[in-house]
């Protein structure tokens, strides 16, 4: 009866070493009995918004329209910088002209507008109205103001700074952007010597 005992004594820790040996060999490598840390946490972003889409939002400004006003200011009879043999004028830098427009016969031709402007480099002017319900073509006049050479100060065109030259629509010109008209005088604005040949120097 003892040996009995022994021998299921003996069985048994047979069976439970055998189970040991076979659950070591189904973990994992690596299995460990210590708690792993909990994973660290990262915000996720929003994606960033696709090209066409930002595009597509984009509301360009207003365009405010204007009215172009521009010419050239020569000086009659002087070879200058730019002489133009076939006008027998060259370009007057720093002159001035103005734009004036007047009222309607009920306003007494009133005084509606007055913007003057000094010319660049190459004699060339431009004023720019903003007012395009006031502008009227036929109402509107440019003057010689200034020359900023005495001796090339005198009215040739028109012949006093009491004349203005009326306005006509310049259709070769390219338009700018919310341009509701391009116009220049009839005939170029013009001064001349005081006295025949005695121009500035060149």
């Amino acid at each position: 009866m003892a040996s009995l005992k022994n021998h299921c004594a003996v069985v048994a820790a047979v069976v439970v070493a055998i189970c040991f040996v076979v659950l070591a060999a189904a973990l994992p490598s690596h299995a460990s009995t210590a708690v792993d840390e909990p994973a660290k946490y990262k915000p996720s972003r929003a994606p960033a918004p696709s090209p066409a889409s930002a595009s597509s939002s984009y509301v360009p400004p207003p365009v405010q329209p204007v009215i172009v006003v521009q010419g050239v200011i020569y000086c009659k009879s002087c070879k200058l910088r730019g002489y133009n043999s076939g006008m027998d004028a060259s370009p007057l830098p720093n002159a001035t002209a103005s734009l004036v427009c007047y009222g309607d016969a009920e306003s007494k031709y009133r005084v509606l507008n007055q913007t003057s402007t000094a010319t660049d480099t190459n004699g060339y002017f431009i004023v720019m109205v903003y007012d395009v319900g006031m502008f009227d073509r036929r109402t509107c006049r440019l003057y010689l103001r200034s020359s900023p050479m005495a001796l090339c100060a005198a009215p040739f065109m028109p012949s006093t700074p009491k004349l203005g030259l009326t306005l006509v629509r310049d259709r070769a010109a390219t338009a700018p952007r919310g341009a509701r008209g391009i116009f220049h005088p009839k005939t170029a604005l013009m001064s001349a010597p005081p006295t025949a040949g005695k121009c500035p120097p060149y």
